[in-house]
């Protein structure tokens, strides 16, 4: 008799560890499987005392396993948030390194001032602009002062070759001018 009631718990637990872990053996289909197979007495339903405690053992069992499902999800969300921020401040500083290289790379410092590039481009090409029309202005000029100063000189020579054609025709009348003046002192001495 002993080993009959050994055996038949032993059966019982197994089927009801079974139906506790198959995945169609809810605990609403476990409560209605007690309330069905259960007897009834006077409007009560008389339920065995081992299915109840199995019931509960199951009910405990789910609960326990939805515990640490939860817990477990609790933990994984927690390290995914933890991991969301970390890679969120991760992505800022990132974006904060990225902003300033292109800061660096499209800015330069310029007489110890930070100017954008085209700017410094614009500043550039119109101070070349600049010296280079200055460049023409005073090429110009310079040859303009070249071609006054040829014709100068030039003009400077034709006075002097007429200077010197003046003094020598001066000298000449003066000396045609003493010799009539010599002849005509000569002329009244004789007289």
């Amino acid at each position: 008799m002993k080993k009959t009631i050994i055996l038949s718990a032993t059966l019982l637990t197994f089927h009801l560890f079974s139906y506790a872990q198959s995945d169609s053996n809810t605990i609403e289909n476990q409560f209605n499987t007690l309330i069905n197979q259960s007897n009834n007495w006077q409007n009560y339903k008389v339920v065995e005392k081992n299915k109840l405690q199995q019931l509960q053992h199951n009910v405990k069992d789910s609960i326990h396993g939805l515990q640490t499902t939860i817990r477990q999800n609790k933990t994984s969300l927690i390290e995914q948030k933890q991991s969301i921020d970390s890679l969120s401040n991760q992505l800022q500083i990132i974006q904060k390194d990225l902003t300033a290289a292109l800061d660096r790379e499209n800015n330069l410092d310029f007489i110890g001032i930070s100017t954008h590039k085209t700017t410094f481009k614009t500043l550039v090409w119109s101070i070349i602009i600049t010296l280079l029309l200055i460049l023409g202005i005073l090429f110009f000029q310079f040859k303009k002062s070249y071609a006054d100063t040829k014709d100068a000189r030039k003009k400077r020579e034709e006075t002097e070759i007429e200077l010197e054609e003046y003094k020598r025709t001066s000298l000449e009348r003066e000396q045609k001018i003493r010799r009539q003046l010599q002849d005509e002192i000569n002329k009244n001495k004789q007289n």
